[in-house]
C-alpha cells in the first residue's frame, strides 16, 4: 500500500450543496410524488394510456430526483485497498474504479430520456401535418442523439485510473487519456460544487487520447491535455486515486513497484 502523508484539503471531496443544487432535488422528489399520485389515479379509473405515461414519468423524475441527491453526497471512504488492471496498452498496474450508483442513475436517465424522445416521434408523425413532421424529425434526431451517448457510456463502462511505470491513464464516461509521467508537472484536488482531481501535463508525443464523442459533451476533455478525474464518479476510490496519483508523481524511483505489486497481485 502506497504511503498517504500527501493530504487533500480538509474535508476533501465534498460536494458543495448550493441552494440551486437543494431546491432541485427537493423539485425532482416533490414532482415524483405528484406524477406517481396521477399515475395511481390513472389507474384507478381505467385510463390505461395515462397510467402508462404518468408510470414512466414517475420512473424518470425519481432517477432525476436519485441522481441529484447522489451528486450532493459524500463519498464513504474505501474500505479495500486498490486493484490492479490494466489501460489501453495492456499495461497492468494500480487500478481505481469508478462508483456503480452514478453510472446507473444518468444511465436510466438516458434511456428513458432516449425512448421517451422516439415514443414521442411516432405520435406526433401520425398526425401527418408538416408541423407534426418536423417535430417528429426533432424527437427522433434527439432520441438517436441520446441513445447514442447512451452506448458509448456503456460501452466504456466502468471508467478507471490505471497507474504504470509509464505513466497515467484514465477512461472516462466519453475518453479515453493517457499520459506518460514525464509530462506530469503538478496533482491538485480541486474543491466546488462537484470536486475533482486535476492532473496538470504538458503535451508530448507519448500522450493518448481519444474522444468517442468528439469534442460534444464530456467534462473531462474540456481540459486537455490537462486530466481531470470527478470525484462523483470515483465514489470512495476518489481519495486514494488522488493520493496515489500525487505520490507517485513526486516519488518516481517508487514507480518500479507499480508493475511489482501488479505482478505479487496477479500471482
Amino acid at each position: 500500500m502506497f504511503p498517504t502523508h500527501e493530504d487533500p484539503p480538509a474535508g476533501w471531496p465534498k460536494a458543495h450543496r448550493t441552494v440551486v443544487r437543494v431546491l432541485a432535488a427537493a423539485g425532482f422528489v416533490v414532482l415524483t410524488l405528484v406524477t406517481a399520485a396521477v399515475a395511481a389515479a390513472a389507474i384507478a379509473t381505467g385510463e390505461v394510456a395515462d397510467a402508462i405515461i404518468f408510470g414512466v414519468g414517475t420512473l424518470l423524475l425519481a432517477h432525476l430526483a436519485g441522481m441529484s441527491i447522489n451528486i450532493m453526497q459524500r463519498p464513504r471512504p474505501a474500505d479495500h485497498p486498490p486493484v490492479t488492471d490494466v489501460n489501453d496498452q495492456g499495461e497492468t498496474g494500480l487500478s481505481f474504479r469508478y462508483a456503480f450508483w452514478p453510472y446507473y442513475w444518468l444511465s436510466v436517465v438516458f434511456g428513458l430520456f432516449a425512448l421517451g424522445a422516439v415514443a414521442f416521434a411516432a405520435v406526433i408523425a401520425r398526425q401527418a401535418t408538416p408541423a407534426g413532421w418536423v417535430l417528429a424529425i426533432l424527437g427522433l434526431a434527439s432520441g438517436v442523439l441520446i441513445g447514442w451517448y447512451l452506448v458509448v457510456l456503456l460501452r466504456l463502462a466502468p471508467g478507471k485510473i490505471v497507474l504504470t511505470p509509464t505513466g497515467v491513464y484514465h477512461r472516462s464516461l466519453f475518453l479515453e487519456h493517457f499520459m506518460p509521467w514525464e509530462a506530469v508537472v503538478d496533482v491538485l484536488a480541486r474543491e466546488g460544487p462537484s470536486p475533482w482531481i486535476t492532473v496538470k501535463a504538458l503535451p508530448t508525443n507519448r500522450t493518448r487520447e481519444r474522444r468517442y464523442t468528439g469534442r460534444i459533451g464530456g467534462f473531462e476533455g474540456q481540459a486537455l491535455p490537462f486530466m481531470i478525474a470527478r470525484t462523483q464518479w470515483l465514489g470512495a476510490n476518489a481519495l486514494p486515486a488522488y493520493k496515489a496519483i500525487k505520490y507517485y508523481f513526486e516519488h518516481p524511483d517508487e514507480r518500479r513497484k507499480l508493475a511489482e505489486s501488479a505482478l505479487h497481485s496477479s500471482s
